[in-house]
């Protein structure tokens, strides 16, 4: 997610998020006070991430991608803060795929926060405050969806934020789409080589050089473009030149990247794609029915497909 400033103070597990309904119009409580807390403008970087700034502050759908570190997460908070501070939108939505799969069917609150957390880390990085989410949520600026939710429900006059998209299947994330209403902006975030579980269609070893479901979504949405419609479609693809952050993590970052890309070619297709399928053994289902069928929209179960249709095996 959001590089580019420092470490921020985690929030506690219970937040009056729950107080949220998940539909119906919200109408914003007149008991924020903006002039409480002191806004930070952190400032891009890179060309890159110059690019994706100006690219958050006219688009109606933006995807953006790209390693850790890169200031995804944190641009588009800010961004969302400062519309919602200007009036230009009525809420913040933020929501996450839950990558051990409960929480499309669970919407529990301690899940949704565990979830969370990292967004609600860029938002005490922007407002300069751990208690700015929670006050947020209470005046109902600010509010979290599942992720089964937020596919469900059209959006208006919100700025809509997905993190870790990648754990998405690129069916999901083509619905997201279509439940933008007037007035909002859609930001999916997230990075292609960090995929946590196997979803239907989330990754790909396709000759074309997609590999994940987001970047796929990216490359949709680029031939969207040139169909001349008039919604403002954007996609930010940020590398590693992009990272801001530590030395220790920007140099460690570029050392397992080479390791990955010096990897014999027989053992990196035996792999999957090199080091970074460790993480998803680790955590691919376990029987060989339940890695070829899993639960997918709206309850219906479906085989495991990658991008191109072709079942895993």
């Amino acid at each position: 997610g959001g590089g580019g400033g420092g470490a921020a103070s985690r929030l506690p597990t219970t937040s009056p998020l729950s107080l949220l309904p998940d539909a119906g119009p919200v109408k914003p409580a007149a008991n924020f006070s903006w002039g409480e807390y002191q806004q930070v403008q952190f400032v891009p970087n890179s060309d890159g991430q110059r690019r994706y700034h100006r690219q958050l502050s006219y688009a109606d759908i933006i995807v953006a991608y790209g390693p850790a570190g890169t200031g995804k997460t944190l641009f588009a908070v800010q961004e969302g803060l400062q519309r919602l501070r200007k009036g230009s939108v009525a809420r913040v939505i933020l929501g996450r795929p839950d990558p051990t799969g409960r929480a499309d069917e669970d919407e529990e609150e301690e899940a949704k926060t565990r979830l969370l957390t990292p967004l609600f880390d860029a938002i005490t990085k922007v407002m300069a405050d751990h208690t700015a989410a929670d006050a947020l949520a209470a005046a109902r600026l600010l509010e979290t969806q599942s992720f089964a939710g937020m596919r469900g429900r059209t959006h208006e006059a919100a700025f809509v934020i997905v993190d870790e998209a990648q754990n998405a299947s690129l069916q999901q994330l083509r619905r997201l789409s279509d439940r933008l209403g007037n007035g909002s902006t859609l930001c999916v975030l997230g990075d292609g080589s960090q995929p946590d579980r196997r979803v239907g269609g989330n990754w790909s070893a396709g000759a074309d050089g997609i590999s994940s479901s987001i970047e796929a979504y990216a490359k949709d949405l680029d031939k969207a473009r040139e169909t001349g419609m008039q919604t403002r479609i954007e996609v930010a693809r940020l590398t590693n030149a992009d990272i801001c952050r530590s030395t220790p993590a920007r140099e460690m970052r570029g050392f397992f990247s080479q390791i990955d890309s010096e990897e014999p070619a027989p053992r990196r297709q035996r792999l999957g794609g090199g080091a970074g399928e460790l993480l998803r053994q680790a955590v691919a289902p376990s029987s060989a029915r339940d890695a070829t069928r899993q639960r997918g929209d709206e309850g219906a179960i479906y085989e495991n497909r990658d991008a191109h249709g072709r079942r895993w095996p």
